[in-house]
């Protein structure tokens, strides 16, 4: 269970590694500021300040109203306005510079603190209050003027101006604030945002709602983050890590615990007195081993430290489908299992420690790497369906299948030879159309394939691709699972197995051996297990999860 006691703790501990990090040499333009991983001094870690004056604001800190944590406080706000640009923005230095959102994020770290501070009667905390504070009103003016690059720097900025607004009521950013909200929030009827990115910005977005919620007491920018944190319940593991692979961002592929959602789960249940959202929040952080995420929740609502939400029992059993989303969840105790449109890795199954992802590839000119594009069934089956388009090499036409180019009566250059491809007569071949149907069955998944359309004798693999560490093993072989190695299932079923934890795939099949298909999207961070076939084929791939018992050298549910 998350307590504000223990969270305490981390932040006593999180101060302490800040304050070695922080550059303290009165002859550096970097004073105040924090060294990050890369070795640099990014403006941006001003945002440190709000851990720091916690530290000092909260009576069961150990640095409650330390004169020398209070100094160092002091010094990240000189730092701040000394490296910020005359707009008011921050610099992110990875990549965005006079930036508005960056500014956004900065000012969603500071303004709690600065809010607390201002309601205590205490010297070194109005210090707080007006030096962090001077930082958040001069930003603003940047963060109306700027602008943002991707769907949830809209909803920082809003909170951050909301937020700034609160503490600063002169300032003049409602006209901004609203023409955000204008463009309503980007959430489907799944419950998913744009960027789809269930290990960072679901938790971003989450989080900026409800701190503009709060700030401008409008309840109903709850409703997105109560359908998000919903759907992404149903995107968690038995571990507690979450599905990556249906993200647009750079948390694709990642196997974390998302701890940074426990914030939403944990506003949530004592917002709506929901038990289930508590669990989650407490399950979250236990498995991820920090709460201090949740920190500013208890800051900003003292009587949550004592407010206590009944806590209800999370299922660890159920199959749910979002079709707007093309996604279907199954999850059947420690095994997981996911099935997304618009992917090139459309199963993944996930049993224990071990994981697997499947792919289809056919040669079938630059068509062959499957991607479902349309997506169909209910709780117990789905169906996806490549249609074999052509247009990721050639955008100036939606070509189909195989397309080679005729003679056209035009001079033809390299600076307009693709504008003239877009008009020549083509001679086509009908498109590869692959079909892939998933069934939920006893003890696992059956994966359902065939070959529509095209033309016959076209190489095709079916890929499985198992995260490395592991053993892997067919009635004739016992090989380690190495990153960056494949091989060939022949015939039979191969059993993938980490610690007890295994994954049973197959039969085997071996009509060609191309280690490296033309087309395929080969993953060097796995290990590959290649099931080969030649079209027009039809065939159910068995994928079956459970423990592996040595004894009865057989897998067990």
């Amino acid at each position: 269970m998350i307590r504000y006691e223990d969270i305490i703790v981390q932040l006593d501990a999180n101060i302490e590694r800040a304050l070695e990090r922080q550059v303290t040499d009165e002859t550096s333009r970097d004073r105040g500021g924090f060294v990050s991983a890369d070795g640099l001094v990014g403006p941006g870690s001003v945002s440190s300040a709000s851990a720091l004056s916690y530290g000092y604001l909260l009576q069961e800190s150990r640095f409650f109203h330390s004169q020398e944590l209070l100094e160092r406080i002091l010094m990240v706000g000189e730092f701040g306005r000394r490296r910020r640009r005359p707009s008011g923005n921050y610099d992110l230095l990875s990549t965005n510079f006079d930036s508005s959102p960056d500014t956004g994020f900065v000012t969603k770290s500071l303004a709690p603190a600065v809010k607390a501070a201002r309601l205590q009667d205490d010297a070194g905390a109005a210090q707080i209050a007006e030096s962090l504070g001077e930082l958040i009103y001069a930003g603003a003016a940047g963060m109306v003027m700027g602008g943002f690059h991707t769907p949830n720097h809209r909803w920082v900025i809003v909170a951050a101006l909301s937020m700034a607004q609160q503490l600063f009521p002169d300032l003049q950013v409602r006209g901004t604030i609203d023409a955000y909200l204008a463009e309503s929030i980007d959430i489907n009827n799944d419950g998913e945002y744009i960027e789809r990115s269930t290990g960072v910005y679901n938790a971003v977005v989450n989080r900026s709602l409800i701190f503009a919620a709060e700030a401008l007491d409008r309840p109903e920018l709850l409703r997105p983050v109560r359908e998000n944190l919903d759907l992404n319940y149903h995107l968690l593991h038995a571990d507690a890590t979450v599905v990556t692979s249906i993200s647009r961002r750079q948390d694709r592929g990642s196997r974390s615990v998302p701890t940074t959602l426990a914030d939403g789960f944990h506003a949530l249940a004592h917002i709506d007195n929901n038990g289930f959202y508590a669990s989650v929040a407490d399950w979250l952080v236990e498995r991820g081993g920090s709460g201090l995420v949740c920190l500013p929740n208890f800051v900003g609502h003292p009587e949550w430290r004592a407010q206590h939400v009944e806590r209800e029992p999370l299922r660890h059993s159920y199959a749910v489908i979002y079709p707007t989303s093309g996604l279907w969840r199954v999850r059947r105790d420690q095994a997981s299992a996911t099935a997304a449109a618009g992917l090139t890795a459309p199963f993944s199954v996930v049993c224990g420690q071990a994981e697997m992802t499947v792919k289809l590839c056919s040669t079938f000119f630059s068509t062959g790497q499957f991607v479902g594009e349309e997506f169909g069934g209910n709780e117990k089956k789905v169906r996806l369906r490549h249609k074999g388009r052509n247009n990721k090499l050639y955008p100036e036409k939606n070509y189909m299948g195989g397309v080679y180019w005729l003679p056209i009566d035009e001079e033809v250059d390299a600076e307009n030879w693709q504008e003239v491809r877009g008009r020549r007569d083509t001679y086509q071949l009908a498109p590869l159309e692959v079909v892939l149907e998933i069934e939920e069955v006893e003890g696992g998944f059956d994966l359902h394939i065939h070959t529509e359309g095209g033309l016959d004798g076209v190489p095709f693999q079916i890929e499985c691709n198992f995260a490395p560490g592991g053993v892997l093993e067919t009635d004739s072989a016992i090989v380690q699972v190495v990153a960056g190695n494949t091989a060939f299932l022949k015939k039979g079923l191969a059993i993938y197995t980490v610690g007890d934890d295994a994954i049973r795939v197959g039969p085997g099949s071996a009509a060609h051996r191309m280690w490296t298909m033309h087309n395929s999207e080969v993953d060097d961070s796995s290990f590959r297990l290649l099931i080969t076939d030649m079209t027009p084929f039809e065939r159910t791939l068995e994928v079956r999860c459970g423990r592996r018992v040595e004894a009865q050298g057989e897998l067990v549910a």
